[in-house]
Parts: structure tokens; sequence; C-alpha cells
């Protein structure tokens, strides 16, 4: 049952509105899934109020604006506490002094076996893909990197290359501010449907995060749905962002993919031409990655586990 869904209620509770809504059902857990401070005080106070656990799983920094002390007493109400990184899991730790267990999105089984590839003709360029919402106020100077990259490498290189953009822009027509015939392109919007035929197509999939100290912090204890999709796959992956990101972290210190910590288009230029020269050792890591995800990563593994806690959470 949901509640709550649009949240102008903040801060003012309603018994009336509670019993309404909850029409005589009595649930046995209180879950919160959210990044909202506001939201998680909501879930905590249904659940003081009906007398059943509160289970906390935060995905994204929602504690930006709240005391350590406020945050502190509410953790100690909590009977679970989930956190969707290790980095996340160490930095709470830390600075809130609570433990808890790490879960993230996992994969569907689908994204372990993507269609074959499309035959193309001979010598095609080497098809560098982005899926997801280009984002100005976030990764965007990331995209802008390797499309630089990408432009120096048609340069030089005897095999061409082309980054392309699947997905949403914000604020609409940014996009304009780095296309480049034939070598950088926005496809736009892409169906569900025709996302895995799009990953793939692929030679390489990027997955680029903020350098800017601005949002580096708002973002960084956060992965994205998007690492344990392309990992799944088994195409090569690179991660374009600072060390203490969660998701360039665990990459980095797991092998998992070509993982570029320093603001550098020299260095993604290097990377283009060590996949052009020998693809076989970006191949070789993508199989340990897919491995990996399969074993850890999967929808079907998460799912098992939070089933297992919530059980436990109940006896």
């Amino acid at each position: 049952m949901w509640l709550g869904i649009t949240p102008e209620w903040r801060g003012k509770y309603s018994k009336i509105w509670l019993r309404r809504n909850l029409r005589g059902f009595m649930p046995d857990i209180v879950f919160s899934s959210v990044h909202s401070m506001a939201t998680i005080c909501f879930a905590d106070w249904i659940s003081q109020q009906i007398g059943r656990p509160h289970v906390l799983h935060v995905m994204d920094e929602p504690f930006t604006h709240s005391t350590t002390a406020e945050v502190k007493m509410l953790l100690q109400k909590t009977r679970g506490f989930l956190t969707i990184s290790e980095t996340m899991r160490k930095t709470y730790r830390e600075r809130y002094g609570h433990e808890s267990q790490v879960f993230h999105n996992g994969a569907e089984k689908d994204f372990f076996n993507p269609p074959t590839r499309q035959k193309t003709k001979n010598d095609p360029p080497i098809r560098i893909r982005f899926i997801g919402n280009l984002l100005h106020l976030q990764h965007f100077q990331s995209i802008e990197d390797i499309a630089g990259a990408v432009r120096q490498f048609n340069k030089i290189g005897n095999r061409r290359a082309v980054l392309e953009i699947f997905g949403g822009e914000y604020p609409e027509g940014c996009s304009h501010e780095i296309l480049h015939k034939d070598e950088v392109i926005y496809h736009g919007r892409i169906d569900l449907e025709d996302r895995l035929k799009t990953l793939a197509d692929a030679d390489l999939l990027v997955i680029p995060f903020t350098f800017s100290p601005s949002y580096f912090e708002e973002y960084r204890l956060s992965i994205p749905t998007k690492l344990p999709e392309n990992l799944a796959t088994g195409i090569p992956v690179l991660l374009y962002g600072p060390r203490g990101m969660a998701a360039t972290d665990l990459c980095f210190e797991t092998d998992l993919a070509t993982v570029l910590t320093k603001r550098s288009i020299p260095d993604l230029l290097h990377v283009l031409k060590k996949l052009a020269d020998d693809p076989k050792p970006f191949r070789e890591k993508a199989e340990k990655a897919q491995k990996f995800a399969r074993r850890e990563f999967s929808v079907i593994h998460t799912s098992e586990r939070f089933q297992t806690l919530l059980k436990e959470m109940v006896d």
C-alpha cells in the first residue's frame, strides 16, 4: 500500500487521515525507500502510530540539510537500515555511528542475455554509447570530454569512432552544444523495448559522473541502475568520474570496468586507442564483470536477499 505519494503534508500528520487510508489494513512492516528527510520522518511517524517496525532504505543522499543529531535519533528508531552502496554504508557508519546493509538495484535477467549484435559493413566505426538522461547540471562536462576525445581520435586514427547518446535531455536542447556530424549523435529518448538492442550493438558503454565539487557530495554515495545493467550485458564499460563516487570505487577496486578517475581528454583518447588496437582485454574484463553481476547484481539475487531480510524483521 502506498501512502503519502505526494508529500504536501510535510510535518503535518493526521491520525484521521492515516486510519482512513489504511482502511483497516495492518502491515507487518513500514518500509520507506526515499531521498527526502521529510518523507522518512513521515514513515517513522506511521511506524509509531501503528506499532510496526520501520525499515529504511536510503538510495540517494537525504540528510544534507539535517543535523547529525537529528539523523542519529531517526536511525536509532529504525528496525532495519539499508544503503545502496558500500561507500554509503561506510560514510554513514562513520558519520552517524549506525551500521547498515547494502542493497542496490539489480539487473533484470534480460540484460544478461542481450540480443545478437547486428552485422554491419566492413570496418564499422567504434560505437561508444551512453544510455541515460543527459543532465546539463550534473555530468554534461564529462560527456563533453568524451565527445572531445572522439573528435580527436577521428583526426589521428585509421578507424573512426562515434559517440551516441540515448535518453532525455535537461534542459531541452542542451545536446546541441556537443553534436558533431557523424561523430557525436544525440538520438533522443529510447523505448524500453529497444534498450537492450541498443546496448548490444555498442563496442563501449560509458557512464559519466560529475567532477564538479558542488555536485560531487550530492551524488557520490549512490549507484545508478545503469551500472549493474551495463555490467550484466558483457559489453566493455568505461566509468569516467572521480574516486569517492560509489560506482567508480566499486569498479576500480574490483576491476569490473575501465575506470578513469581524473578529468582528462588525453586519458580518454588513450582508452579509445587501446580499444581500437586490441579490444580483447576489454572484452575479457567485460566477461569477468558479467559473471560478477550475475552473482551480485541480478534482480533475482537482490530480491531473495530482500525477502529474507523482511521475514527476519517480522519473525
